[in-house]
């Protein structure tokens, strides 16, 4: 899983691993920051917030059961946190087609915005990565940061 040099580089990285982990700390206390004054904007609670950045994380349908395991809640707020966010109609739920018993959580537009709006808010702040002479080696960085951070996530 470690990062993968590129052989025609001729000088070794600089930087310490102590610099590099203290960069992505200092990166996650101003991404909090971004999730906070989002979440503020949109009359939301920073759990609400997470619940759509879940939902919004890709095109398919999650049950509740998936939400309340990414959130690592009970069941009884779990179904708090989605009677809330259907009510202001950020969601809505519809019938499982693949289980009579279970129904399936949808981005309604209002919740389709916050995740663009968030999504635009990072595309913001990654664009000086956009086009970089390295954009494939921090692409392949970021997915195995991604990678480290599930695995760490299930200690």
């Amino acid at each position: 899983m470690g990062y993968e040099q590129d052989p025609a580089r001729d000088s070794p990285p600089s930087a310490s691993s102590e610099a590099i982990v203290a960069a992505w700390y200092r990166m996650q206390v101003q991404n909090a920051h971004l999730l906070q004054r989002l979440a503020v904007q949109h009359e939301l609670n920073p759990i609400d917030l997470r619940a759509l950045k879940f939902l919004g994380v890709d095109d398919g349908p999650r049950t509740p059961k998936d939400l309340t395991g990414f959130l690592q809640v009970g069941s009884s707020l779990g179904s708090a946190v989605i009677e809330r966010l259907e009510s202001r109609q950020f969601i809505s739920r519809a019938p499982n087609p693949g289980d009579r018993r279970s129904t399936l959580l949808h981005l309604e537009p209002a919740g389709i915005r916050v995740v663009e709006q968030l999504r635009g808010l990072y595309g913001r702040a990654l664009s000086g990565l956009f086009g970089h002479p390295d954009q494939d080696a921090i692409l392949a960085a970021t997915n195995q940061i991604e990678e480290g951070l599930r695995d760490a996530a299930s200690f």
